[in-house]
């Protein structure tokens, strides 16, 4: 994949717990090198913390799955149009609500990032919007749903998202090198800078492509290979500080078929906030400079995980062939 797609990133693959390979690939910015301390921007995959965040609120019975979401939101985003939603249908992508705006008048952009009222923006022209389709009747996969479900965890909180975030999940699993890309973020010497592949130049040259932007609750996290297997160990260890067991099956329960298809080329579904197959359990992130994919066999306790800060080229397809590469191992060792 270096030679073939230009890859450039990073790249873990763990067995029964024990680490077999982690690696960096190319240049993380115009000084260092991609290595194994290197935070990257995970896009997508930060909507499984955002679940998680919303499972430990309906713990304390300060979130309701199965109500309108309008009785959750702060007041000035609530809508009529969204009186049938409920908090399971955003988790699950089930909501019918458009996924992002188009109307582009109020938008403060910084290479993807959401910066001053844009987020404001974009939940009021959805709010003016009909569904798509009646909630629970399909899978769309709606970025907006999270960044409502941001807006739910800051009201029934009184915290920014980001904080609660932080002191709820990440300091719990000692996530240290971890944080949510926030409108006062500057990036630190530690950091991958996004990336995409120019075949006129023949070299890698920074991401400038304009996109739709994305929020702190779907797409914002910024972390590290190895606070990331911190984090998937609540998906194959029996105590975890976070979660109870009951909201960890919620989350990893299939609801409705989804469009991704995993290594075995079966068709997915979706939990909450997650992709998920018979044995895996997976998410993809794209956003402007930065694309990854992970997955977690949680029987067999196999872990891959990818991120990569050159747009130009697909994640998955390295994590599916590492997991098969491994997977055919075991299946070979247990002969």
């Amino acid at each position: 994949m270096v030679n073939d797609e230009h890859f450039k990133g990073v790249v873990l693959a763990a067995v029964n717990n024990d680490v077999i390979h982690a690696k960096g690939y190319g240049m993380a910015n115009d000084t260092i090198k991609n290595n194994v301390n290197i935070k990257f921007h995970v896009a997508s995959i930060t909507k499984q913390f955002t679940a998680a965040a919303i499972m430990q609120l309906v713990e304390q019975n300060k979130i309701n799955l199965e109500e309108s979401i309008n009785n959750f939101l702060p007041a000035q985003y609530r809508s009529d149009n969204w009186d049938s939603v409920t908090v399971h249908h955003l988790l699950s992508h089930t909501s019918g609500i458009e996924d992002y705006a188009v109307v582009r008048d109020y938008y403060e952009v910084e290479k993807g990032f959401c910066l001053g009222a844009t987020v404001d923006g974009m939940i009021k022209e959805a709010m003016s919007k009909e569904l798509n389709f009646p909630p629970g009747s399909q899978f769309s996969y709606s970025n907006i749903g999270y960044t409502l479900l941001g807006e739910i965890i800051q009201n029934r909180t009184g915290e920014p998202y980001h904080r609660y975030l932080k002191e709820n999940i990440l300091e719990l699993l000692e996530m240290h090198s971890s944080f949510i890309h926030t409108t006062d973020y500057a990036a630190s010497n530690d950091e991958a800078i996004g990336y995409r592949w120019d075949d006129g130049q023949n070299k890698h040259v920074l991401d400038d492509i304009v996109s739709l932007p994305v929020t702190e609750p779907d797409g914002n996290l910024v972390t590290t290979l190895n606070d990331f297997l911190k984090w998937t160990n609540i998906y194959v260890e029996n105590e975890q500080p976070i979660l109870q067991k009951e909201s960890l099956k919620k989350m990893s329960t299939s609801y409705i078929e989804s469009d991704e298809v995993g290594p075995s080329g079966k068709l997915d579904s979706y939990g909450y906030g997650l992709f998920l197959s018979k044995e895996l359990i997976s998410h993809t992130g794209y956003i402007v400079g930065f694309r990854s994919h992970f997955m977690v066999n949680p029987k067999e306790n196999i872990r891959v995980f990818v991120f990569s800060n050159n747009v130009s080229m697909s994640p998955k397809k390295v994590s599916n062939g590492i997991y098969e590469i491994i997977s055919d191992n075991q299946s070979d060792k247990k002969e």
